[in-house]
């Protein structure tokens, strides 16, 4: 398979269809391990360094938390919880709690984080068999729930969303500020 889910500047593309008059947008965001998980769980929040996602990116509903094969000693990586987004903010890296692991830009860097609602499971995992590459995906929810490849996750066929025409699109960014609530 050609890397169609990618532009040719390997960055993400928001996959948005409307079911039933419904549309919603998840991001899908690898976690680093099992001490990672626990985390989410237990705080409920996931971050990204700034560097990694548009600002507009972060105008998701749900995220849902890749665990690749490699990180988590498995055959094949799989997504097997998502959850609400309830806020997002900007903070420096130090400011987040509970992290453990070194960064691998420092302690300075600004990072968003995503305070979440409840983890929800899946009614099925959704496996990566090829092993595809994963770092940040945007399919819409009910995509999501039906799919059991990540394959699956980024098929063609469906309408390419136009900036700023979808269903509960967001306006542009403000000026990007240090750190604090994004909105």
């Amino acid at each position: 398979m050609t890397p169609k889910s990618y532009s040719w500047l390997r960055r993400p593309r928001l996959l948005t269809v409307t079911e039933g008059g419904r549309s919603a947008t998840i991001m899908i965001g690898p976690v680093r391990g099992p001490e990672h998980v626990a985390l989410i769980h237990s705080l409920r929040f996931y971050h990204v360094p700034v560097s990694a996602i548009a600002a507009a990116r972060t105008a998701v509903e749900f995220l849902a938390f890749y665990e690749p094969a490699s990180r988590f000693r498995a055959a094949t990586g799989v997504i097997h919880e998502y959850a609400a987004i309830l806020h997002v903010s900007r903070a420096l890296r130090h400011d987040l709690p509970g992290l453990t692991w070194p960064g691998r830009r420092g302690e300075n860097t600004l990072y968003y984080r995503f305070d979440l609602g409840p983890i929800l499971s899946l009614p099925h995992p959704i496996t990566n068999p090829d092993r595809l590459r994963v770092v940040f995906r945007f399919p819409d929810l009910e995509r999501l729930r039906t799919s059991t490849t990540i394959r699956d996750l980024g098929k063609a066929g469906l309408p390419r969303p136009v900036a700023g025409k979808r269903a509960g699109a967001i306006t542009p960014a403000r000026p990007p500020q240090k750190y604090g609530d994004v909105t």
